[in-house]
Formats: C-alpha cells, sequence, structure tokens
C-alpha cells in the first residue's frame, strides 16, 4: 500500500512540474490567416538557435491567462511549428486576445506578442492597421447634373475594395479601387432624397459610412435685364479720423472700475445719465477699461427650455448654426453658450462597435501601432483617444496569502475555485509566479496531455482530492523557508527530466504508456536505489561487525 501511494504522489508531482530549455523567438503567426471553431490551429515562426523548445501563451483581453501551445524541439534552423490544439479549447468569448511566443532565454514579458480576434465562429490575426473612412457630408445635386467626389481614409493603404450598399440609386457607380464616385440622376430621379452606405474592405476588416444625397430640379433660367450705364462716381468725401477712445474722462482711476459697473446695472438714472453722455462707447466696461464678460447662459437661451434642444438644433439645421456662429463669435462653442460642459471627443480612427480595450491592447503589444498613434496624436494619450479614463494602479497589500490560497478567519486555506484546471500551487511557490514558463508549461502538459484521455480525467478528478489536501502547507512552507524551497527544487530535478518524454506522447495509448514508463523510471531514482544502497551499506556493517 505504500508502494502504490509512493507510486501515485511521484506521478502527481511529475504532471505538475517542469523545467525545459528555451532560446530567443525572433517571429511568430498563425500557420493559416484564420481558422473555424471545428479546425484546430497551429502556430509557425523561428527562434535563433535550433533544436530548442518554444512556448506560446494566450491571454484574452483582461490579461487572464487562457492556455498555452508549445512545440517541443524546433528545427536545426529554429523553424518551429506548435501542436495542433482544437480553436474551441481556447476561446469562448468573443473579442481580442494577446499570443505570446518566447523561450527561457526572453521570458514570457520579453516575448514576441500578435494580436488575435475571435467572432465566436473562427479566430484570426489582427491586421496591424486602422481601416475608417472619414465622415461624408451630404451631397445636393440638380438633375442631369454630374455628381462626383471621393471618400477617402483616417489612414493611407493600399489594397482596399470600394462598393456601395443598401439600396443605392440606380446609375451611380464607385471605382472599386480609388473610391471615385459618379452619378448623373434623370429627370425621373427627382426631386428625391437617397440614403445609402458607401462601404471600404480590406482583409477581414470593413467600414462603412451612411451618405443623403439629395436631387433637385433645375433651378428656372431667367434673362438678365439689361445693365444701366454707370453713373459718374462722386469724388470721395474725406471722412474724419475717430480719436482713439480710451478711459472715460468720468473715472476716477484711485476708484473700483467694478464700482461704476455696479452702479450702471443697479442704479436707472445712472445708466440712462451714461448711455445719454457717452454713446461712443459700446458697453460701461469699455468706458471704464474692463473687459465685458460673457454672460453664461448667453442671452437668445430661453431658461425654461432643455440646454441640450439647443445643441441639438446647432448640429442639425445649418442655418442655426450659421446664425450662431455669425452672431456670437464671443463664444468658443454651443456648448458654452448654452451652459453645458463639451462631451468629450474620441479619435476619428476609434470604431465604436469595438471593445476599447482592443485599441489599448494593440498599443501596449505592437509596436508598429504604438508608433502610428504616437506620432498622429501627439497631443494625446491611447486612453484620451478612445474615451475611458486611465486606471490606476495599485499595489498589492501584505499580508495576502500565496497564490491558489484565500484568507479565511486568519488562516490561508485553498481556494476550492482553483481545483478544476488550475491551481498549480507547489510549482508556483518554488517559480515564484503562476505565470512562469515551468508552471504555464506544467498545465500544457496537464491539460492537453493527461486531462485530453479518458483515463487522464478519471486519474485527475482522484487526484485533486489527495493533492489539495497537503500542497497548500508545502506551499506555504517553501514561502516561508528559502531553505525548504532550495531542496524540494533540487529533490524534484530528475524527475522534471524525465517528464520531458511526455511532449512526445498524442494517443491515449501513448499517453498511458509513457506515463506509466515514467513512473516505473521515478520509482527506481526515488524508492529501488535508494533501497538498495540502504540494504548494501547494512549489510556491510553487519560483516564488519562480525
Amino acid at each position: 500500500m505504500r508502494i502504490i501511494l509512493g507510486v501515485f504522489l511521484v506521478f502527481s508531482l511529475i504532471i505538475l512540474m517542469i523545467s525545459p530549455v528555451y532560446a530567443n523567438v525572433t517571429s511568430v503567426t498563425l500557420e493559416k490567416s484564420f481558422y473555424t471553431n471545428e479546425e484546430k490551429m497551429t502556430f509557425i515562426g523561428k527562434e535563433q538557435d535550433g533544436q530548442k523548445s518554444v512556448f506560446i501563451v494566450i491571454r484574452d483581453q483582461t490579461g487572464g491567462y487562457v492556455g498555452m501551445v508549445s512545440d517541443p524541439s524546433s528545427d536545426s534552423d529554429g523553424t518551429f511549428k506548435t501542436i495542433e490544439r482544437g480553436v474551441t479549447q481556447f476561446f469562448h468569448s468573443k473579442g481580442a486576445y494577446n499570443a505570446t511566443a518566447f523561450t527561457d532565454e526572453q521570458g514570457e514579458k520579453k516575448g514576441i506578442t500578435i494580436t488575435l480576434q475571435y467572432d465566436g465562429k473562427q479566430v484570426s490575426t489582427t491586421p496591424d492597421f486602422v481601416l475608417k473612412l472619414n465622415s461624408i457630408p451630404d451631397k445636393t445635386i440638380e438633375e442631369k447634373k454630374t455628381l462626383v467626389f471621393t471618400p477617402t481614409l483616417t489612414e493611407s493603404l493600399s489594397g482596399v475594395v470600394f462598393s456601395l450598399e443598401k439600396n443605392p440609386p440606380v446609375g451611380a457607380s464607385i471605382d472599386n479601387e480609388t473610391g471615385k464616385f459618379v452619378w448623373t440622376p434623370t429627370d425621373a430621379q427627382g426631386p428625391a432624397s437617397y440614403v445609402f452606405d458607401i462601404v471600404v474592405k480590406k482583409g477581414p476588416l470593413a467600414d462603412r459610412e451612411s451618405i443623403k444625397i439629395t436631387v433637385t430640379e433645375p433651378a428656372p433660367i431667367t434673362q438678365p435685364e439689361p445693365t444701366p450705364k454707370p453713373a459718374p462716381e462722386p469724388e470721395p468725401i474725406q471722412k474724419p479720423v475717430d480719436k482713439v477712445l480710451g478711459i472715460a474722462p468720468f473715472v476716477d482711476p484711485t476708484k473700483d472700475p467694478q464700482s461704476y459697473v455696479d452702479r450702471y446695472n443697479n442704479e436707472p438714472k445712472y445708466k440712462e445719465w451714461f448711455d445719454k453722455t457717452y454713446p461712443e462707447y459700446s458697453s460701461i466696461y469699455q468706458a471704464v477699461g474692463l473687459e465685458k464678460p460673457l454672460l453664461v447662459p448667453a442671452p437668445f437661451v430661453d431658461p425654461t427650455k432643455d440646454p441640450q434642444s439647443y445643441v441639438d438644433r446647432y448640429n442639425n439645421e445649418p442655418k442655426y448654426k450659421e446664425w450662431f456662429d455669425k452672431t456670437y463669435p464671443e463664444y468658443s462653442s454651443i456648448y458654452q453658450a448654452v451652459g453645458l460642459e463639451k462631451p468629450k471627443e474620441i479619435a476619428p480612427f476609434v470604431d465604436p462597435t469595438l471593445d476599447p480595450h482592443f485599441y489599448i491592447d494593440r498599443y501596449n503589444n505592437e509596436p508598429k501601432f504604438k508608433d502610428w498613434f504616437d506620432k498622429n496624436y501627439p497631443n494625446m494619450t491611447i486612453y484620451d483617444a478612445i474615451g475611458l479614463d486611465k486606471p490606476e494602479i495599485k499595489e498589492q497589500e501584505s499580508g495576502e496569502c500565496g497564490s491558489g490560497t484565500i484568507l479565511i478567519n486568519g488562516v490561508c486555506t485553498v481556494d476550492d475555485s482553483q481545483k478544476q484546471g488550475g491551481g498549480c500551487l507547489i510549482a508556483t511557490a518554488i517559480y515564484g509566479s503562476e505565470m512562469a514558463p515551468q508552471v504555464q508549461f506544467l498545465r500544457e502538459i496537464r491539460d492537453n496531455k493527461v486531462m485530453s484521455t479518458a483515463s487522464g480525467i478519471s486519474f485527475m478528478t482522484g487526484f485533486n482530492q489527495l493533492y489539495y489536501s497537503f500542497s497548500p502547507t508545502i506551499a506555504d512552507l517553501e514561502r516561508e523557508n528559502p531553505a525548504f524551497k532550495e531542496m524540494v527544487k533540487i529533490g524534484i530535478t530528475p524527475m522534471l527530466s524525465s517528464l520531458s518524454i511526455m511532449s512526445a506522447a498524442d494517443s491515449e495509448q501513448e499517453i498511458v504508456g509513457y506515463g506509466i514508463g515514467v513512473i516505473l523510471m521515478n520509482v527506481g531514482m526515488y524508492f529501488v536505489a535508494p533501497a538498495m544502497l540502504f540494504y548494501s551499506i547494512k549489510k556491510v556493517k553487519t560483516r564488519l561487525s562480525f
């Protein structure tokens, strides 16, 4: 019974720990442009040295660990190709994901990261460009006249394809390559309005802008009246030059100028006297040398109405906008005039249908996208561009329990949520983090090898109940006692080396066969060899005693 328990514990530790050899990765991508849910995906790329192991960690848009794939050994020239894994094994929710390829020399933080996009049906690499049409203003054209314009993109790109969708008018056309739009409406097509979409596509990305074209009847042609012969121009009259107005003579420089303004506003007789005596001044403010303050809200604003109604009129009625801009140029915007705070605007390249964190992930993980953004938007951060506040980073508080455990009544207790597919507590305590390459590779062996077979699932169900009964205690001892942690790390080194052969197993028979072989190998190293040595020493001592 003791031997069976010992073998069980040895195999348990093997599944949870590994320490492979690595070399620097220089490139990584999906082997195909996209994979559907029914397919198995593969990553390809190159590393520097050749004949080395390469690992690729996949994380979701929040930075959470999703899974890992690997190539146990690259070709001699450094070319690698990971083991095939099903798409649905890693991707469950729509959105952006990061895939980081690295080696032990690099570590995950220094590895190469690419962005993947999952739409619920397929996963593909995210292009390193932004496909976005600039806003297209509404157009007006008379019957039988030709309307020509070319939509533009926020970022200059080649290889894009333009098209018209959603009921474009008959006879309208757009050049697929240049985007040049041409249309000559007929008599039968006016007067009327036509609303449709202009669409641009490049690879898996697409963008569209709605446009409204109004067709009007031709303006009536009138015969111009004969131009009368102009009369001789009179000699110009020299007007006296106005004297530059300064401070009014009635102003006492020793007094506060605001006192005159207060009298003007509060004393009708004083106001009447000023307006009659000093009509050359535009206001009491000019007369006393003060700048006239802006009235907020502006005089035209009715306090009984919703201020937003004025903003809506400004945005939707061109004549109202023209009137406001001409009549009240002293106000910086319609929002200031009506007493509202101007809303925060997002950058034109941002697609409002995408998760804003998609752009943050690209900025943090794609150097080309970061250089493009910093060059084109030097006066804003990526958070300003997408309309989000920059998050505050809080430092971890001291006195917390280790990974995989939670504090209950002052005692570190195993977190039950870690028991299903996570929580490599002993390995995490040895290598310092659950994101360490060794710990992540352990998950790869456990999730993609052992858990891929019916025998492995049955084994892990019983193993979890036993392992989590003692692993929190051992992990806490390792964190509290560095010497004990090093002893455990040294003691398991031979076991870790023997586990590398599990990477070659694919079928259930191979996994079971290799697993039994590894168990027997480690039983020999950790139990049989020490027992034989102890027996030999005891036999020699017995002979010497005679």
